[in-house]
């Protein structure tokens, strides 16, 4: 049986373009979303220098987002090229949710 409700997979080439292109036009929660992405998906593939690369991006960027209400924080998307996020989007989460990434960095 096919879920018709998946989203279709993106590229990791797509998503850098997409993040890429977001930094350009200075959507930072944006930017951090899609470094998030690229971070979980370049760890499932086994490119941790790259992926340490982006998670250290996505902190970053979370860090210089405001954070002071539950709006904030709240995302928006709930998955960015088939990786899901965290339903409130902040540096203590992408800290957590990718700490084996920034630990080891």
């Amino acid at each position: 049986m096919v879920d018709d409700d998946a989203a279709p997979v993106v590229t990791i080439g797509e998503l850098r373009k997409q993040y890429d292109e977001e930094r350009f036009y200075r959507d930072d929660r944006a930017a951090a979303e899609y470094a998030y992405a690229l971070a979980v998906r370049l760890r499932e593939l086994g490119e941790t220098d790259e992926a340490r690369k982006y998670a250290r991006e996505c902190l970053q960027l979370a860090e210089a987002l405001p954070s002071d209400t539950l709006d904030d924080v709240a995302s928006a998307r709930q998955d960015i090229g088939g990786v899901p996020l965290p339903e409130h989007f902040h540096d203590g989460v992408v800290r957590s949710r990718l700490r084996d990434l920034l630990d080891a960095a």
